[in-house]
């Protein structure tokens, strides 16, 4: 009979589960580190979903338990560091602001040759937050690096138990490490020039809500990527004020029902919305993952202000765009100036 001979159809994607299991465990993982957090009073709360958003985003599975122990103690140790430097250097701001400088250097460096990105990447969040709110909130020295430990360790056993609900693993699931980029150490001191002003303007002035802004700066300055040209960087800049907006627009909502519940529903919603274009891949994965970031960072910043003092994260909001406006323009300026050197230095 003819049926007999007929091929075996099947409509099913092999790749479907991972894909949806991808996208579940960032909802999922995000949502829960976010109440967590904000239940146990571990502030500032948004440390501990932007970092599971990082892991899931960077790694292309579950990490084994070395590894996860090993990024607890990478952050442990970055965070001791980040808190000896000025309890030392106090007295000589001109030899810490240096040694801060080239500890920057070197981990925007390891991050352009991509060697131990997030190390590194944990490595420049200390570096870059703990020294500022030191020497400007003394009383807060010992807090922040407790708390930057704190969130790893809740980070890496969310992130275990995330996969262990949805272990399906789709091929390119997670947004690809970059290749190395050609000029390391010029990529490297972009990213310097780019940190080091805006640590040293929050020194200067004793601006005390330094850390919400210098995490996200952060994490937008170790995302650009020069060898995608201008557009990227301004894609990504847009996509950190659209993700600011659309924290305010979530705060707006948990204001109509004010509670935990509310607050895992309206963060799983919008994790699982920015999961869903990150798990894609390319180069909107990066942009993707600093709006998730941001988004974040201003939620748990208006939850922490309150509606009765709604002036504070909106001014935050406002600082958070004229920082990423001035990592991005100079981050052009700096793509520009090296660029020219390029095509002066090649033969005509």
């Amino acid at each position: 009979m003819a049926h007999a001979h007929a091929p075996h159809h099947t409509t099913s994607d092999p790749i479907a589960p991972g894909r949806l299991h991808w996208v579940l465990r960032f909802g999922a993982g995000i949502a829960v580190a976010f109440v967590l957090s904000e239940a146990m009073g571990w502030y500032p709360t948004f440390l501990a979903p932007v970092l599971v958003a990082t892991l899931l985003a960077n790694l292309p599975g579950s990490p084994p338990f070395k590894a996860g122990l090993s990024l607890v103690l990478v952050m442990a140790a970055a965070a001791l560091v980040a808190f000896l430097l000025p309890s030392l250097l106090r007295g000589a701001p001109q030899i810490l602001f240096g040694a801060i400088a080239l500890i920057v250097f070197l981990a925007f460096a390891a991050m352009a040759q991509g060697r131990a990105r997030l190390p590194a990447l944990l490595l420049l969040m200390c570096v870059a937050t703990v020294p500022v709110i030191a020497m400007v909130q003394p009383q807060l020295a010992g807090f922040l690096p407790v708390a930057l430990v704190r969130a790893a360790a809740v980070a890496v056993l969310v992130v275990w138990g995330a996969y262990a609900l949805w272990p399906h693993v789709a091929p390119r699931a997670a947004a690809p490490v970059p290749a190395p980029i050609a000029s390391p150490v010029a990529t490297a001191l972009m990213g310097t020039a780019i940190v080091m002003p805006l640590m040293l303007v929050y020194l200067m002035f004793g601006l005390t809500d330094a850390l919400p802004v210098l995490v996200t700066t952060v994490l937008l300055v170790a995302n650009l990527d020069p060898q995608r040209g201008a557009m990227h960087g301004l894609a990504m800049m847009l996509g950190n004020l659209i993700g600011g907006l659309v924290g305010v627009f979530a705060y707006a909502l948990l204001q109509i029902a004010p509670s935990l519940i509310t607050l895992a529903l309206i963060t799983f919603i919008v994790a699982m919305a920015f999961g869903a274009r990150i798990e894609k891949g390319g180069p909107k994965a990066a942009v993707g993952l600093i709006t998730c970031n941001s988004c974040l960072i201003i939620l748990s910043s208006a939850i922490l202000s309150g509606p009765s003092n709604s002036g504070i994260w909106i001014a935050r909001l406002s600082q958070f765009a004229l920082a990423c406006t001035f990592a991005i323009g100079m981050m052009g300026l700096l793509w520009r100036n090296s660029a020219r050197a390029r095509d002066l230095q090649s033969p005509a």
